[in-house]
């Protein structure tokens, strides 16, 4: 007789989280977030329910970070009325390049987060356009300028 023991079970493999999960702190935040969602779980409509449970949806940071960053478009749009002698060129410059980088980001992360690239993407062009504005008035002092220069002076 042999006593071979057959070896034991390989344990099953942790379960990822899943996209319906909520955030798993101990702080008195997480709790009451966790409350605010199980309240609200009950009240979405079944055609939502996709959107609701989404891994970039409502429950998550990646939702609701780009609906905030949308005043930063929000605030660019309303720089086009400022005189073009006040706009920062390094504090646009800066936002256009991390809006056009971070655009980049949003569609190779997991999971692809297309209102973040958005958002981004209008971040990056409003900024641009900011840029656009503060060179053609930097190209018409310069303008100016030439034009004084050039002018002869007026004999007395």
């Amino acid at each position: 007789m042999s006593s071979t023991a057959a070896p034991a079970p390989a344990p099953p493999p942790p379960t990822p989280p899943s996209a319906s999960s909520v955030a798993s702190g101990k702080g008195i935040h997480t709790k009451i977030y966790n409350g605010m969602i199980g309240v609200c779980d009950k009240f979405v409509p079944a055609k939502m329910r996709p959107l609701w449970m989404h891994p970039a949806g409502p429950k998550t940071v990646f939702f609701w970070a780009p609906i905030f960053k949308w005043g930063l478009v929000v605030a660019g749009l309303s720089d086009l009325a400022r005189p073009a002698d006040t706009i920062s060129v390094a504090g646009c410059g800066a936002l256009a390049a991390t809006g056009i980088i971070w655009s980049r980001y949003s569609l190779v992360i997991i999971p692809k987060n297309y209102s973040l690239f958005a958002v981004n993407m209008f971040v990056g062009l409003t900024q641009l356009v900011q840029l656009g504005r503060a060179y053609n008035y930097q190209m018409e002092q310069d303008k100016l300028k030439t034009e004084a220069d050039d002018k002869p002076a007026l004999a007395q």
